[in-house]
């Protein structure tokens, strides 16, 4: 009886643990087939990256907080046979460290670094002045900046080892000093300030110059979505369009370039 009660109670153990797992797609790698590993593709601009990757053949690694619920990402892994799903928040540097090691024979042509936090309307509000939370500040640099940083040092060796060895980002136009526009957020500005000032550091480490890795920043432009299709600006752009012209960008992406921060359309952003 004793036997029974515990193998009983294993059991449950066995099937509350599996059922609380997060659910994955998981590919079989393509050694033929250049990979990409892409951060925050659950939606946006991270989910049009995964979807025109694994159109063009790519084996596509494709992150994200919660798999379990990101019911546009599991279907788009059941369309192409070519997508790994992986859990990482960015936020979460175990996590980064955990799925690191699990990848640290498979050469990474392309790390993409394109999980952001903007906020919600809430967290903006308290993100301008005379209105200001500064106890925001740390969760907009922590996702924008230190979780693309930590990324490219966990992942770092796998691109090396990899043919294109590029480490590529997703950051801002309203990162830029000088070509901002509007009245803008303190800290989402802010925050990809300093992601732009990591990624050109990093691009700039003899370590890094010596292994061959190039270090690529994008603006993806005022993207149009429920948040931007409505707003007064001139230059917004389609996500499909985007995405396909930073893609075009990072395909013929040179050492002579790395460091530099580029839009989606090719030309150079000024810091």
């Amino acid at each position: 009886k004793i036997i029974r009660y515990f193998s009983q109670r294993f059991i449950w153990l066995v099937i509350l643990l599996t059922t609380s797992l997060p659910l994955v797609a998981v590919a079989e790698m393509n050694p033929d087939a250049p990979t990409v590993l892409i951060t925050g593709t659950n939606r946006g601009i991270g989910l049009e990256f995964t979807r025109q990757y694994a159109a063009l053949g790519w084996n596509v690694i494709a992150t994200c907080r919660r798999p379990a619920d990101a019911d546009e990402l599991t279907e788009l892994a059941e369309k192409y046979s070519n997508i790994t799903i992986e859990q990482i928040d960015v936020l979460r540097h175990d996590m980064i460290d955990e799925v690191a090691k699990k990848y640290k024979k498979q050469p990474i042509d392309v790390l993409l670094n394109n999980a952001g936090f903007f906020g919600d309307p809430l967290q903006l509000r308290g993100s301008f002045f005379s209105k200001l939370n500064y106890d925001l500040f740390e969760l907009y640099v922590e996702t924008n900046a230190v979780g693309p940083l930590k990324m490219a040092e966990a992942f770092f060796d796998s691109v090396k080892m990899s043919d294109q060895k590029k480490i590529m980002t997703v950051s801002s136009q309203q990162g830029s000093i000088e070509d901002s526009y509007g009245p803008g957020s303190f800290f989402y500005r802010g925050s990809k300030a300093t992601l732009n000032m990591f990624m050109h550091t990093l691009a700039d480490q003899n370590k890094v110059k010596r292994s061959g890795v190039v270090v690529g920043l994008f603006s993806p432009g005022l993207v149009i979505d429920d948040r931007t299709r409505n707003l007064p600006l001139q230059g917004k752009v389609e996500r499909p369009i985007s995405v396909s012209g930073m893609i075009e960008v990072i395909e013929n992406f040179t050492p002579d370039m790395s460091g530099g921060f580029y839009k989606w359309s090719g030309e150079t952003v000024p810091w």
